[in-house]
């Protein structure tokens, strides 16, 4: 290459350049980047600026410790947003304070508010705030003297295997869905006494006609009998209206007293009754009977008085 070539190049790259030199999209060494959008050039390298720093930082560079009120009236240079720590809010008690207005900056003459103090702090968490905050969550339950009493009652002396209190649970359950099979059973039986006992209440009510037809006979015969009184008399008597339970005692109060030397006669539904107890002498006697004793039933006594 001629050196006249080279010199022509190196004309048109210096033409070039200063060119650029001149372009408005170039920053100039010289104007110390002043050329520069301070703004946009913060919000595309996400930064802050000096102003928004100390406003950020505020609060922090401007806050006062003081023993006490009087301290917080002595001091100076305040500013809106100062805060100032007093120790003794005149109770005591601690209290924060803010500055919201001031005239020449001391204590004197500023404007403050209370933020806080420490009775604020006290009675947020004393124990009626705690618990009624505790049970507003979800899932959370008021603990009462009930509850408590019916812990009480549960004593645990030593360490419990929960794997074998549900094992122990589940043998139980399992025996008590045999004990349940056993007890249908026991039902199916009783179904069948029920019948048992519903043909034996038929028959019983033959037995009543029977006793029936007895009583009537037994009637003209104490008629016959009471014709040949002697020196004694025989009574006969009809109860019914008794109610009581099989196997039990039932009381009878006679319309006269039982003579001695004589037997008591007491039938149930025409039966004649075994287990009956008299003291001569006296027109109370009891009967017992393996039958349910109910108002229809006749109950009628045969005794000499």
């Amino acid at each position: 290459m001629s050196e006249l070539l080279k010199i022509k190049q190196v004309d048109q790259l210096t033409e070039t350049l200063a060119l650029k030199a001149l372009d408005a999209d170039v920053v100039k060494k010289a104007n110390n980047l002043s050329d520069v959008n301070a703004t946009s050039a913060r919000t595309n390298l996400n930064l802050y600026s000096k102003t928004e720093v100390d406003t950020m930082v505020l609060g922090a560079k401007n806050a006062f410790n003081v023993a006490d009120n009087a301290g917080k009236t002595a001091l100076t240079g305040l500013k809106v947003t100062d805060r100032v720590f007093v120790n003794d809010d005149g109770d005591t008690k601690w209290a924060l304070y803010i500055v919201t207005a001031v005239t020449t900056g001391t204590g004197a003459t500023s404007t403050f508010k209370k933020l806080a103090d420490e009775d604020l702090f006290t009675n947020a968490l004393s124990a009626a705030a705690v618990k009624a905050s505790y049970e507003s969550n979800a899932d959370t339950y008021a603990f009462n003297g009930v509850y408590k009493g019916k812990l009480d009652k549960i004593t645990i002396a030593t360490n419990i295997d929960i794997d074998a209190v549900k094992n122990n649970a589940s043998s139980a359950l399992a025996n008590a869905a045999t004990a349940q099979t056993t007890a249908n059973t026991a039902n199916t039986a009783a179904s069948a006494a029920q019948t048992s006992a519903n043909n034996a209440n038929t028959a019983a009510a033959s037995a009543q006609t029977t006793a029936n037809n007895a009583q009537t006979a037994a009637a003209a015969a104490q008629a016959t009998a009471n014709l040949k009184e002697d020196a004694f008399t025989i009574e006969n008597e009809n109860f019914t209206g008794l109610n009581g339970a099989a196997n039990t005692d039932i009381p009878l109060n006679l319309s006269r007293a039982t003579r001695a030397g004589f037997v008591v006669q007491v039938f149930f539904n025409g039966l004649r009754v075994k287990n009956v107890v008299n003291v001569a002498g006296s027109n109370s006697l009891t009967f017992r009977v393996p039958y349910i004793t109910e108002v229809s039933d006749d109950i009628m006594i045969i005794y000499t008085s």
